[in-house]
């Protein structure tokens, strides 16, 4: 465990299979003039419950009645992007591949297609069932 005197508020993050004390910096930035529209500081180390909180206080703080937003993997989360979608929040996010059988150099869900006329799926060799 890690303590700080200096700031009390930071906690014992874990990142990247190490432990930091301190926080997990959000922000926002609109595309035309480079410019934050809004942030947050967080004790949260997973980026993945920041998308729809930021989205729509970006949202608001633009005025605007839909927007679209990009942002990276992180920030991948089922939830977070329907309630964006919810309130005209159009989220562009690449979807974490987080097979363990990747890891072990076999397939991965990805490399099957899916063909819904027969309901089944098309191997990597193409064989199909």
């Amino acid at each position: 465990m890690q303590l700080t005197l200096m700031d009390p508020d930071t906690r014992s993050m874990k990142t990247r299979g190490k432990g930091i004390v301190g926080y997990n910096v959000q922000a926002a930035v609109e595309t035309k003039h480079h410019i934050i529209v809004t942030h947050d500081v967080t004790n949260d180390t997973s980026d993945r419950a920041q998308l729809a909180r930021m989205a729509k206080d970006t949202k608001q703080i633009l005025g605007v009645d839909k927007l679209k937003a990009v942002t990276d993997r992180g920030y991948y989360n089922g939830e977070e992007i329907l309630a964006c979608e919810q309130d005209d929040i159009n989220i562009l996010v690449s979807k974490n591949q987080t097979s363990g059988n990747q890891a072990k150099g076999l397939f991965g869900k990805r490399d099957f297609i899916y063909h819904p006329n027969g309901d089944e799926f098309e191997c990597p060799a193409g064989a199909q069932k």
